[in-house]
């Protein structure tokens, strides 16, 4: 039956030509936009490395006005250690928070990004995201951690120091004031730094820039981690706050809470904002704003133009699909009428109904693998020539593969469905009338 389909084709070359001219450029068009969801879809299931559900960052700011240089540790504390704690306890009672964590540095979903080198012989360097942590991020975050899980396995509040405290941290496992000081790697840095990704636990690293004088103990590894959906794994390194945080006064950290999923409703950040306002006003400090991770992921993506990027791949991956329907449609709905006596003489020669159905769809179906053979060509020298999207996701042999054959079933299914509607009027032709017409 193939033959004769083949035959069938090449009798109609001149017919079948446009057709198979438009299927060939459909293919490799339908192709590269598939090719980019692919690469989007697939960095977007990757986990980030932690879990941003129920997630709210909350920034408090200082007013100028009420602002007081301290010059001692007495007086740093007072006016700048106390408001901040007393703050952070105030937002761990209200209704509905079941966790909170202090931070600053690399932040998911923005352009805040900070940097660092790290080196264990002077010689190689390598440049990580560094996060400045409370303990109970680890908590708020739900960050897997590989390696060293006794740590953190435990209650959160036992890294809090014996005075409450939720900023000093002044415990054994987790001390700003320990040398070397305790951190938490990912897996990634931990193999470019020991060469390895496990048993790292305990040993020492440090600033390439300060030297040796502010080292790190590795406390734990934990899994990869990347900055937003659709980035990169990149090195992490989390580390207690850091002394010079407190002396400088300069930066604010973040305070990020994990919200029990049965409170946290779509008026949640406004009911918090407009509920606090008044109650974290601790000279110098004021809430800022509370915003959920979800919001700053869909601005995040609309500024860097991700979305309408997406939509737009989707929309033309539609329009062409639509396109070839309706021309597959529309071919061989002119051709069976143009075929009448053609599909009248089968039937009469003793085709059933069926099999003159199949062999349109057949010539359909066969159109689309001759075209799909250059088209794949076409294809393959496009990721050759590097000309796919790969910041996302890599060009390897496997989405090639799952992309092509994604492309033939999609236009397979829309010439199925192009040519349905024609076979199925060409099955109610009447020999003996369409013989009779000729």
């Amino acid at each position: 039956m193939i033959k004769s389909i083949l035959t069938q084709i090449w009798n109609q070359r001149r017919a079948n030509g446009w057709l198979f001219a438009e299927l060939l450029i459909v293919f490799v068009l339908l192709w590269y936009c598939l090719d980019i969801l692919y690469g989007f879809a697939y960095a977007e299931n990757q986990s980030k490395g932690y879990n941003l559900e129920h997630v709210y960052k909350i920034r408090l700011s200082s007013n100028p006005n009420q602002f007081i240089p301290c010059s001692s540790e007495d007086s740093l504390k007072r006016f700048w250690f106390n408001p901040i704690e007393e703050a952070v306890r105030r937002i761990k009672q209200y209704p509905g928070v079941e966790s909170a964590g202090v931070w600053f540095g690399s932040d998911a979903y923005t352009r805040s990004v900070m940097f660092q080198g790290y080196t264990i012989d002077s010689v190689y360097v390598m440049s990580a995201n560094i996060r400045y942590v409370s303990p109970e991020y680890f908590k708020v975050m739900r960050i897997p951690i590989q390696e060293g899980t006794g740590m953190f396995s435990g209650d959160m509040n036992a890294f809090e120091s014996t005075s409450g405290s939720s900023l000093s941290f002044a415990s054994a496992e987790w001390n700003p004031a320990a040398t070397p000081l305790p951190a938490v790697i990912t897996s990634d840095m931990a193999d470019s730094l020991f060469h390895a990704d496990s048993r790292v636990v305990g040993r020492e690293f440090f600033d390439y820039y300060a030297g040796s004088s502010l080292r790190y103990r590795v406390a734990a590894v934990c899994s990869h981690q990347k900055r937003d959906d659709y980035a990169r794994y990149e090195p992490f390194i989390l580390t207690p706050l850091p002394s010079w945080f407190y002396r400088t006064q300069r930066v604010v950290p973040s305070i990020s809470i994990r919200v029990r999923p049965e409170a946290d409703t779509d008026d949640f950040a406004t009911r918090f904002y407009r509920d606090m306002t008044s109650r974290l006003q601790l000279a110098p400090f004021y809430l800022f704003e509370i915003r959920s991770y979800d919001e700053q992921k869909a601005e995040r993506d609309a500024a860097e133009g991700i979305t309408p990027y997406i939509r737009s791949a989707r929309f033309i991956a539609v329009f062409f699909s639509f396109n070839v329907f309706i021309g597959l449609m529309g071919t061989f709905w002119f051709r069976t009428r143009h075929r009448r006596s053609e599909i009248a003489l089968r039937m009469a020669m003793g085709s059933s109904r069926m099999k003159i159905c199949g062999q349109l769809l057949g010539e359909g179906l066969l159109l689309l693998v001759l075209a799909t053979i250059p088209a794949l060509i076409i294809c393959g020298n496009l990721v050759l020539g590097e000309a796919t999207m790969t910041e996302q996701a890599d060009a390897t042999g496997l989405r090639f593969t799952l992309v092509s054959l994604s492309t033939f079933l999609l236009m397979g299914l829309m010439v199925i469905t192009g040519v349905w509607f024609p076979a199925t009027r060409a099955m109610r032709v009447q020999p003996a009338e369409a013989l009779h017409d000729e």
